[in-house]
């Protein structure tokens, strides 16, 4: 067993007490990325390794290419998180506690201690061995730990204040009204870091139509309003409890959570009383239309959406249809209510809208489609969805709408909502997206209109056009998320970016407030650059003109140094290294960021930064998952990294995360293929210790294994370099490791011992070792220190492709070999036979090869006609029958097309001798095939031993066979 901890604390030690991942400005080529700084309210976590992992491996891949390769880390403590977890301790929330004190191994005496969110923060940061910076460590991140920062320190706080003078200067800040999420509890707007559910979930204006029933009002919200001519009746629910609420001096009709909605909406609400009355089973009047509609039950009708009330368009809702069409079906509801299931019966959708793709009622025609038949179908959803794009998008008024007759049904939306609120039958409300909704303190959030809130103008038109061109220049991976990031840029208007709960930055023009998470998060990947110098200067000394000289290049440093009291040396030095490692080579972080974190990220670069300091490149993440779950510290649903890498081991843990799927894919980490990734380790290693046990010797001639292996690892060297290139993980890991086991594997089985193998062993160690370093580190150094190599693996040079080892017949007469023993095995499998007396191959005549040639012609231009190809044939090989042609081509074509593109290049190219290379294998088919003998024969040759005639058969590279 290989001793995993003790290899990775050694070589961890090493990199610190030598500095090996510090950088600082050099005269060569940088590179400079940053992943996301955690945030953290929690402790790390496999799925946090999947993030951090796949940076380092960039990294370390960049540095051995000889790129002076920057990586550093922070720690972000701004906003809500922390303080929402403090608090609930401070509740003794019994299910955050118990995970505390049975996850997390925290000491029961020590509960009080989190009460305070600055020392919840510096526990899982770096003092806890469940902490971020540890769990880094333990995996071995090249990181360069000088930088580190917390973005509560003062002198970051200085940096965000200078930030937000230049954007409030810009007119890119303003104070007004505008909907947002709200935690009742903090009395605090939320974004998506301050979440615990419902990241990413969007805000939406719904329409409010005035159903009038005797004096009442019921408002009822859609995102359709044009559908008002479509409705065949309301729905309530009639276990939800209803108010009546004075607004505007009418008395509308709400669910007490919609009340609660209006409320924090500024709607003028006045006396509030309980719904003494029964509604359902009455007629309602529909706005804008002369009909009324009949008021129904619906226990689908969720109380805690909008207002409560839902009106019903079943040609159009797939929803509202499926209702209907129960409702019709068992009448026993309506007998409660008085109401007459003949009338309700009587009930028939109503056509509005003419799209494409479907009849007069689209709802019908797609509930039929996917044979919905009950109201819980959750395919239903995902109609309602189709239709509704579908519809929005191109969807047209129909005719006998006289006032909107050929509008597109996203004007027609328009001009709805507009007459309805001149006319006073409508009015508008905020509510989520989806839900729901949930603050870090455990409260649900609502939707609340904030009028004096603080705003980042993305709206602003010049604004966006200078993102959209920095995103034009982008390296966007993968390349699918650029609609993302334009969709992003188009949509995105007034962003909150204050708060009044929270840690962080005061805003300058008005300390009450705090600058919120997401927003002080922007462009800290600069302030990485200076980090480590303002460590040594006092916050009162860092003044805007400061951050204007070292950010910008703007002033004087002699009067800046004279003013500010720093040494004008360290301003200079700070200069330096801004101008060294700006701009950003590549930002990595979650995809579920780009519509906000990252699009802000180019917003605020844009914003104050010259076009030469524009960020150049980001990379996306899928999601982590644990068993097919999401990972989540606050719910407890996670592996710890110090377990893990206790458990596995770094390397083990290192590479499962990077091998598995590509970054941007989702990542679901299952415990028996993490336990695998040990046992591959172990057999690399001891490879490793029998490769360093062989002797030196010089180059000797090289026999086809040597050069098959030698081949390979050109490949492998390539494949794995493309794949870091871009990011792909996953592709290069596999080459990298996997794909070159299988060819060690191969090789051993194919070649002898002696000078040639030793040779070529220790050829193929030299370059693995380098090529596997940046994936699994400790062990490679290791490898490294053994093999006598000077130096650290991680500094080494990276390997490129030797052209005088690439050898394509050497790499075709071996795939063609294993194709040869697979066929072998599966006629032994079928005859049953475990140790056969004798194996005949037989290899087709020439007059075969010359023929296929033909083909192999044709393929390469992308075409091949069986009758083009027998007349060609004929004219070149006249000894051949017409008949004996057509037998063969229809045999051969079928082979030719399933070849790979390389292997048909091989053939077409080069001459090669198959019936040569299976006799200087045939002592290895005779070992893998368990055979007494084994014999080689042409199958033209006249003293060939052929009792059932089976040579007649061959094909070229493709023998017949005969067992006995």
């Amino acid at each position: 067993m290989v001793n995993w901890k003790e290899i990775d604390k050694k070589w961890q030690r090493a990199w610190i007490e030598n500095g090996v991942f510090e950088a600082d400005p050099e005269d060569k080529p940088k590179f400079f990325l940053t992943v996301a700084y955690p945030y953290v309210s929690g402790p790390m976590h496999v799925g946090h390794a999947r993030t951090y992992t796949v940076p380092d491996t960039i990294a370390r891949y960049k540095r051995m290419q000889g790129y002076n390769t920057l990586f550093p880390m922070a720690f972000h403590y701004t906003g809500t998180p922390l303080v929402g977890a403090a608090s609930r301790v401070q509740n003794r929330d019994e299910d955050f506690l118990e995970t505390l004190t049975g996850l997390y191994g925290v000491e029961e005496e020590d509960v009080p201690k989190f009460e305070d969110p600055e020392y919840f923060g510096d526990y899982f940061a770096k003092k806890s061995r469940l902490s971020y910076k540890k769990g880094m460590k333990m995996l071995g991140y090249s990181i360069d730990w000088r930088r580190e920062f917390r973005t509560i320190n003062e002198n970051y706080k200085k940096f965000i204040t200078w930030q937000y003078h230049k954007l409030m200067d810009m007119g890119m800040v303003s104070q007004g009204e505008h909907p947002v999420k709200w935690c009742p509890n903090d009395e605090n707007p939320v974004t998506d870091h301050d979440l615990l559910e419902g990241e990413g979930v969007k805000i939406v204006e719904y329409s409010l139509l005035k159903y009038r029933v005797d004096d009442y009002v019921l408002p009822a919200a859609t995102l359709r309003p044009e559908t008002v001519f479509g409705v065949t009746n309301i729905w309530l629910n009639p276990d939800a409890d209803y108010v009546v609420a004075e607004v505007n001096s009418e008395k509308w009709v709400v669910s007490e959570k919609g009340l609660e909605k209006l409320k924090n909406q500024n709607f003028d609400i006045g006396e509030v009383s309980d719904l003494d009355e029964q509604l359902i089973g009455k007629k309602a009047q529909a706005p804008l239309i002369d009909r009324e509609v009949p008021v129904l039950p619906a226990d689908f009708v969720d109380p805690s959406n909008a207002t409560g009330v839902v009106y019903s368009v079943p040609s159009h809702a797939p929803y509202d249809y499926i209702a209907l069409v129960d409702l019709q079906n068992n009448p026993k509801p309506l007998e409660k209510f008085g109401i007459d299931p003949e009338e309700v019966k009587k009930l028939e959708p109503i056509s509005l809208i003419s799209v494409s793709d479907y009849g007069d009622s689209p709802a019908i025609d797609v509930v039929k489609r996917e044979g919905i038949t009950n109201q819980n179908d959750p395919k239903l959803e995902e109609v309602t969805e189709e239709i509704y794009q579908k519809e929005f998008s191109s969807g047209v008024m129909k005719d006998w709408l006289p006032e909107y007759s050929g509008l597109k049904v996203s004007e027609a939306k328009e001009e709805v909502d507009q007459d309805l609120k001149i006319r006073g039958e409508g009015s508008e409300m905020y509510e989520f997206s989806e839900k729901p909704v949930i603050c870090r303190c455990g409260t649900e959030c609502l939707v609340k209109i904030v009028e004096d809130q603080w705003f980042l103008n993305y709206s602003n038109s010049d604004w966006k056009e200078k993102a959209k061109r920095c995103l034009n220049d982008m390296d966007l991976i993968p390349s699918e998320t650029r609609s993302q990031f334009e969709y992003t840029i188009d949509w995105l208007e007034e962003w909150p970016c204050t708060r009044k709960v929270g840690m962080g930055t005061p805003a300058p023009w008005d300390p009450s407030w705090v600058i919120e998470s997401l927003s002080d998060s922007t462009i800290y990947m600069i302030y990485y650059t200076i980090a480590h110098i303002l460590e040594d200067i006092k916050s009162e000394k860092l003044s805007d003109e400061v951050f204007d000289y070292v950010l910008l290049g703007l002033g004087d440093p002699d009067a800046l140094s004279k003013d500010s009291g720093i040494p004008k040396e360290k301003l200079e030095e700070m200069r330096k290294q801004v101008e060294y490692w700006y701009p950003l080579n590549y930002r990595l972080s979650a995809n579920e960021l780009i519509p906000n974190h990252l699009t802000f990220h180019i917003f605020h670069h844009v914003a104050l930064f010259n076009p030469d300091k524009w960020p150049k490149g980001i990379t996306s993440f899928g999601m982590a998952l644990l068993e097919g779950k999401k990972m989540s510290s606050s719910k407890g649903n996670i592996i710890p990294i110090n377990e893990a890498t206790e458990k596995y081991g770094a390397d083990a843990v290192r590479l499962y995360l990077t091998s598995g799927v590509e970054p941007w894919q989702d990542f679901n980490w299952q415990i028996p293929e993490a336990k695998a990734m040990i046992k591959h380790l172990e057999r690399f290693f001891e490879n490793a210790k029998d490769m360093i046990e062989l002797p030196e010797v010089e180059k000797p001639e090289l026999g086809a294994p040597e050069r098959w292996l030698l081949n390979q690892l050109q490949k492998r060297i390539r494949k794995t370099t493309e794949g870091l290139e871009n990011f792909e993980t996953r592709k290069a890991s596999q080459n990298a490791f996997f794909l070159l086991m299988q060819d060690l594997k191969w090789y051993m089985s194919r070649s002898e011992e002696g000078e040639a193998r030793n040779w070529t062993l220790r050829k193929l160690f030299g370059v693995w070792v380098r090529l596997l370093t940046p994936f699994t580190p400790h062990i490679c150094e290791e490898i490294w220190s053994r093999m006598g190599r000077e130096g650290f693996v991680s500094r080494a040079d990276w390997p490129e492709v030797e052209e005088d080892f690439i050898d394509e017949i050497a790499e075709f007469s071996e795939a063609y070999l294993e194709d040869v023993k697979d066929d072998i095995g599966k006629i032994l499998d079928v005859t049953d036979l475990e140790n056969p007396e004798r194996i005949c191959l037989y290899t087709a005549p020439e007059w075969k090869r010359e023929a296929q040639q033909l083909a192999l012609e044709q393929v390469q231009e992308k075409k091949i006609e069986i009758g083009e190809l027998i007349n060609e044939a004929k004219d070149q090989l006249t000894d051949v029958s017409p008949g004996e042609l057509a037998d063969f081509y229809k045999r051969t074509v079928k082979q030719v097309r399933k070849m790979p593109e390389d292997r048909v290049s091989v053939l077409s190219e080069r001459d090669i001798d198959e019936f040569e290379i299976l006799k200087d294998a045939a002592d290895f088919l005779k070992e893998r095939s368990n055979a007494e003998n084994i014999e080689i024969w042409k199958s033209d040759d006249p003293e060939r031993y052929d009792p059932e005639k089976r040579a007649d058969r061959a094909l070229p590279f493709k023998p017949a066979i005969h067992v006995e």
